[in-house]
């Protein structure tokens, strides 16, 4: 397991600095120590928020460690999100309904589960997207992230429909939506297309059927730090690309009023983002 720094000149520590980590793999493109730092440094908690790359084979052990070591609580990302539902004591509601975790938190000795994904992508959706009830909507993916934003186009009422690799995963993700609330999925051509796989940080294409979306349609790709050519290919054709650098925010306050007990200073984290 490898740590990342959260910046060049890190706060200076005591023993009774509490800690916060983002568990992930890889974990060196994140943006979360930025903001979570700078909102810790606006609200002036003591404390220190890290990175750390976790393989697949070392998560259940690095979770074990956040309890022996006395962690604050932790961010969970790609490719743990299941496996932080399962080896929480407990679990919101939330993270049970959709079936995965993004943040950890305490409850008196209770290591206890969440999602905040779903709750920072609906305001993307809502006013970065322009989402209305019934639109159509597809998800391409089948993790924890798929199920998040399925769970968000669902409670806006949208339309929403899966691709995925296993067909199976995909109807169940699109059975989510419907329980959040969703309109039946529909035929017609979706207005927001929503990548929710990995694809793209590398310069990899999604499937050709949802590269070049024109006019009137949107491209949204939860990945961010770079142009991914699926959103480029939008802005080529003439429709909007989104990226992930919102519902980053979003959840990112929510999971930080979790460990805290208050939402972060308003426009703290905002104001960290790269420009």
């Amino acid at each position: 397991m490898a740590a990342d720094p959260a910046g060049s000149n890190p706060p200076a520590t005591t023993a009774a600095t509490r800690l916060l980590v983002v568990l992930g793999h890889p974990v060196g493109h994140s943006l979360s120590p930025a903001l979570h730092s700078a909102a810790i440094a606006a609200a002036g908690h003591d404390a220190v928020y890290l990175a750390v790359d976790v393989p697949p084979e070392d998560i259940d052990a690095a979770i074990t460690g956040l309890r022996t070591l006395g962690f604050l609580g932790a961010n969970v990302t790609i490719p743990h999100k299941h496996a932080a539902l399962q080896a929480a004591d407990d679990a919101t509601e939330e993270a049970r309904f959709i079936g995965a975790a993004n943040t950890l938190f305490w409850e008196g000795e209770r290591l206890v589960a969440d999602n905040t994904d779903a709750a920072g992508l609906r305001g993307v959706l809502a006013d970065d997207c322009g989402l209305q009830p019934g639109d159509p909507v597809t998800i391409v993916g089948s993790g924890g992230a798929a199920r998040a934003a399925a769970v968000a186009c669902g409670r806006l009422g949208a339309a929403t429909t899966v691709h995925a690799r296993r067909p199976q995963a995909g109807r169940a993700i699109a059975d989510l939506a419907l329980q959040a609330g969703g309109a039946d999925p529909s035929d017609a051509d979706a207005r927001v297309v929503i990548n929710a796989t990995p694809l793209g940080r590398h310069g990899e294409a999604l499937p050709d059927p949802f590269m070049g979306l024109g006019p009137g349609r949107v491209a949204l790709d939860l990945n961010y730090g770079t142009l991914s050519p699926f959103l480029t290919s939008a802005v080529e054709a003439g429709g909007r690309a989104v990226d992930g650098v919102g519902m980053l925010v979003g959840q990112a306050e929510a999971a930080f009023a979790r460990w805290f007990g208050t939402p972060p200073p308003a426009g703290a984290m905002a104001a960290a983002l790269p420009r």
